[in-house]
């Protein structure tokens, strides 16, 4: 019986002392990650001119005013080659207080547009009831991009 208690105290002994130790360390909140765009600075920005060849409407939180655009031609273009972009592409400009801040008025089709954003190729891009199946230009706000349209620019 006393080699059984001797067991038991050695036991309890060897947990009390893992149970002082940290199983994990809490991590520093005096560094802050870094939020801003530059930090991804692999993604490919394009400034492109085009034709609207679609209004797509609104996403479903009305956050987004999306067009479909053809007869891209690639004015400027970082972080990739200017023969990757395709010839058409899905377009959301943020339109809420964290984009643009309103619609972009009087958009039409065969209208000359000017946009500046993140493109993403389209096995890349998120598909969505809206954008099945082309690539995609979106951050057209900034501090990443913007849109010229009748004149304006919006950013």
């Amino acid at each position: 019986m006393k080699r059984y208690w001797s067991v038991v105290m050695a036991f309890v002994f060897i947990f009390s002392i893992s149970l002082s130790q940290p199983v994990f360390s809490a991590p520093d909140l005096s560094v802050q990650p870094s939020v801003t765009y530059e930090a991804e600075a692999a993604d490919t920005v394009v400034t492109v001119s085009a034709k609207i060849a679609e209004l797509r409407g609104y996403d479903s939180d009305y956050e987004h005013q999306q067009i479909l655009v053809n007869n891209i031609n690639v004015l400027d273009i970082e972080n990739g080659n200017a023969s990757d972009i395709p010839s058409r592409a899905f377009v959301a400009i943020r339109i809420d207080e964290s984009g643009i801040g309103s619609e972009i008025p009087n958009l039409r089709v065969g209208a000359s547009i000017v946009i500046k954003g993140e493109f993403i190729p389209e096995d890349e891009a998120y598909k969505t009831p809206d954008n099945c199946c082309d690539a995609v230009i979106h951050f057209t706000h900034d501090p990443v991009g913007y849109v010229q349209y009748d004149g304006v620019t919006y950013r």
